[in-house]
């Protein structure tokens, strides 16, 4: 092996697999405790899927909110599948990390009293969401990473896929991956491991997260034996599929519908009326993004398959003031939004489920914690709008500091990656024929994006893990890389990472066909056109997948948590 591709090899204290928001937080966390940590990153820290919560998080920070005012919003309109004792923790720590962040020169945006200017999102009963107008997770981003570099303390690997966690009987010890840019396997021993790579959106073929957010934390995690929950439940945002210099683009539509705007079908007709006619345009994003779908569904899209949300009648100063950077994004690519609707369509934006955990982020396996979106049983069915990233900001932290004391009382074993996995390593890269990884993964992000969506019913479910099934006991074995690959060590790392992704891929389509096929009903983000009903008798449970003999996926329905 040794041969085919170099292995470096690294021992820590804390290995931290992550470069967004949460996995930033625990690195600071881990190096004010003084214990030896690396962070580990697929792109530049900080990256990930930070920088695309546009418009704001949700913290009761406001004269006349609480933190148990949030907590009960958050709780009335999570399907009733959020763990409370988590919920709970999340809304009262985000209210001194809103202080922290200001310390560390975040620029949220005030009124001419200096007091925090707080945003209204739909599902809050009062405005609650700091800000930096619609480019907050950008602003967040640069603070983040100013942070980091500025810490020597943090060892930091960039463009580094960490592909699967290495375990000493039921203890992970480590992980291994590949550094692409420098064409080389990496092998880390480490007493704790915080997982915090984000979601699975790169699973379907019309998200807006970069490229290397594939569901690696939950494909890793269940293999090394944690339960995973919830994982059905997928955020559905808005993106452009019309005009075509916006394709892919994701508008804020939660701005849009701050600033006035509203959603019609082909026949002009404003539908949510229809759907929710209390709440409209203000009901929660998952009923948006459902009643969207359904109109698609139904034959009331438009001619490249979208429905148009429509602000052509807001004034010019409300959308300077509520989206100024979407619309001069819209502007610089020859689209005046205050004459030209966009068409969106559902496309895969954050993950609700993840490994479960407890309030500190600890997961059921020694060793392995998790945070993020990568963790479970904090958003429940639903989300509610600016919960995502004071989440990852929460729990994060919270990782961080109960795996560094916990690393204080840890050895760190020698760590070797695993036979099977340096084997099949080797031979994809000698492979000159078969699939190559490019065309596999695209395949598993069209099978997502046409089986799994918004709307759902148990044929496609079952279809989509047949095909996940067929990926896994054929193509991930013989699928090969690009010819380039072989005469540069940055295209070798590159087609490496991308085709290593594809394993977690293939294995994240089959749990999310599994999960979305076992709970028939529909609640929250999760719709069944075969169950339309919310089934509380039967389904007011949390799912959990765990590995069963032979590669099976074990299926369980918990009750909720008082």
């Amino acid at each position: 092996m040794t041969e085919t591709i170099p292995v470096r090899r690294h021992r820590c204290d804390v290995l931290i697999v992550g470069g967004g928001a949460a996995a930033s937080m625990a690195a600071f966390e881990c190096a004010d405790a003084g214990v030896t940590m690396i962070q580990a990153t697929k792109g530049r820290a900080t990256s990930g899927t930070t920088t695309v919560a546009r418009g704001g998080f949700a913290a009761a920070i406001g004269e006349n909110d609480s933190p148990e005012q949030h907590l009960a919003e958050i709780l009335e309109h999570g399907g009733e599948l959020i763990d409370p004792e988590l919920a709970a923790v999340w809304t009262r720590d985000i209210v001194a990390i809103v202080h922290d962040l200001q310390s560390w020169g975040a620029e949220f945006v005030t009124g001419d009293d200096g007091a925090l200017d707080l945003k209204s999102f739909p599902g809050h009963s009062r405005p609650r969401a700091v800000h930096h107008f619609d480019t907050t997770g950008n602003m967040l981003t640069k603070v983040l990473s100013a942070k980091l570099r500025g810490d020597d303390r943090i060892e930091k690997h960039s463009l580094t896929a960490i592909v699967d966690l290495i375990a000493d009987g039921s203890r992970v010890t480590g992980a291994w991956g590949v550094d692409y840019g420098a064409g080389e396997l990496v092998a880390y021993a480490a007493k704790q491991v915080i997982v915090a790579t984000g979601g699975g959106s790169g699973l379907f073929y019309v998200n807006d997260n970069p490229p290397q957010v594939t569901g690696d934390g939950y494909a890793m995690g269940f293999r090394a034996g944690c339960p995973l929950l919830g994982i059905e439940m997928i955020d559905f945002q808005a993106m452009c599929c019309s005009p075509e210099e916006l394709f892919g683009f994701a508008p804020h539509p939660t701005g849009f519908i701050n600033a006035g705007a509203v959603f019609r079908n082909r026949n002009g007709e404003e539908f949510l009326k229809r759907y929710y006619p209390e709440t409209a345009e203000q009901s929660t994003r998952s009923e948006v993004i459902l009643a969207m779908a359904r109109e698609i569904h139904a034959g009331r899209a438009a001619l490249t398959g979208g429905i148009f949300m429509d602000a052509t009648r807001v004034p010019l100063e409300v959308i300077e003031k509520q989206i100024p950077h979407v619309y001069k994004t819209c502007l610089h690519r020859g689209i005046d939004i205050t004459e030209t609707p966009l068409e969106v369509a559902p496309g895969s934006h954050t993950w609700l489920g993840g490994l479960k955990i407890d309030a500190d982020g600890r997961t059921p396996v020694a060793g392995l914690w998790a945070a993020g979106e990568t963790a479970g049983g904090i958003h429940g069915g639903n989300r509610i709008g600016g919960s995502a990233l004071s989440a990852s900001l929460v729990f994060g932290r919270r990782a961080g500091h109960a795996a560094a004391r916990a690393a204080r009382v840890e050895d760190a074993p020698p760590v070797e990656i695993p036979a099977e996995d340096a084997d099949w390593v080797a031979q994809l890269i000698s492979r000159r024929g078969g699939p190559h990884q490019g065309e596999v993964r695209l395949n598993c992000r069209m099978l997502a994006h046409e089986n799994l969506g918004p709307i759902r019913d148990a044929v496609h479910c079952n279809d989509a893990i047949r095909a996940f099934e067929k990926i896994e006991a054929e193509d991930v074995g013989q699928m090969c890389l690009a010819e380039e690959a072989g005469g540069s060590p940055k295209i070798l790392g590159q087609e490496l990472e991308s085709a290593l992704a594809v394993k977690n891929l293939a294995l994240l389509g089959r749990l999310l066909g599994t999960a979305a096929g076992r709970r028939e009903e529909s609640r929250g983000a999760h719709y069944r056109i075969d169950f339309p009903e919310t089934d509380d008798a039967r389904w007011r449970t949390v799912t959990r997948l765990h590995p069963a003999q032979d590669g099976a996926i074990a299926f369980h329905a918990d009750p909720v948590k008082a």
